[in-house]
């Protein structure tokens, strides 16, 4: 239980006897707000602040197209614009326009925070980390972090906390891991797949954050790549990105530049 979900709860059973109903009800829809708390939000971290993203992310018009507007070119966060969407035959017929739509979605640029949690003690030196990004995300170099080569650590990715939970968080994933065996198992998405991760890592808010394996490399096979983010808010489109590599394990990553992404299946 946090310090304030404990300062309300200590409070609630030393007023038992003299305070009114009214108040008693206040008490208790605070104590069972934080009871729902998820356990990562009630941890002690290390804050880390990092400036905005400055490299450039090649992304595949398809992914942009599935990420934020799938009929319209799209205006790149990083201050680039993709080319023109073409329109298939059948679309051509629907829009009864050119067969290149020339409106460009408006996009805003999001702050965004990953939190990394020690599942085994000591794998992140002991402690727990938030990486807080300005506006439009950045980039998270593991060997910071990752202190040991067994265990495993928790991430959790926030975006937009301010929004109602019922405001749809699109979550994609761009692979830069390399697909390969470790003895039974299959680890890494492979260079360039791409796939829409949105259940996975909102599920993940509410509970304890994605688990990741570190023995023999698969934090990097699980976690390489770039981690895009978006929700509409009224007419535009909010965004953001990060970006995961480890400096100490190139040989885990793809080599090159990612031709022709592949999507894979949620």
């Amino acid at each position: 239980m946090s310090r304030q979900c404990g300062r309300a709860f200590s409070a609630l059973i030393r007023s038992t006897r003299v305070l009114t109903v009214p108040v008693l009800i206040v008490l208790l829809t605070v104590v069972i707000g934080c009871e729902k708390e998820p356990k990562w939000k009630q941890r002690t971290y290390v804050q880390h602040n990092s400036g905005s993203a400055v490299g450039e992310v090649r992304l595949p018009e398809a992914l942009w197209r599935q990420l934020i507007d799938p009929e319209r070119p799209l205006k790149n966060y990083l201050g680039k614009n993709t080319e023109a969407t073409k329109l298939s035959p059948e679309e051509k017929e629907k829009e009864n326009t050119s067969a290149v739509v020339k409106s460009i979605v408006e996009t805003d640029l999001k702050p965004l925070a990953v939190y990394l949690i020690e599942q085994s003690h000591g794998v992140l030196g002991g402690r727990n980390h938030k990486i807080q990004f300005g506006p439009g995300g950045g980039e998270i170099d593991l060997r910071d972090f990752v202190q040991e080569e067994r265990g495993a650590f928790r991430v959790v990715f926030e975006f937009a906390p301010e929004l109602d939970p019922k405001v749809a968080k699109r979550v994609w994933y761009l692979s830069n891991a390399k697909k390969r065996r470790l003895g039974a198992d299959s680890v890494g998405a492979g260079c360039a797949a791409y796939m829409d991760i949105s259940s996975l890592v909102n599920k993940s808010l509410t509970e304890e954050g994605l688990l990741v394996a570190i023995g023999d490399g698969r934090h990097v096979s699980a976690l390489a790549g770039t981690f895009f983010f978006s929700t509409k808010n009224g007419t535009r489109t909010e965004v953001s990105r990060v970006t995961v590599y480890d400096s100490s394990k190139r040989a885990l990553h793809c080599r090159g530049q990612l031709d022709q992404p592949t999507k894979q299946d949620d």
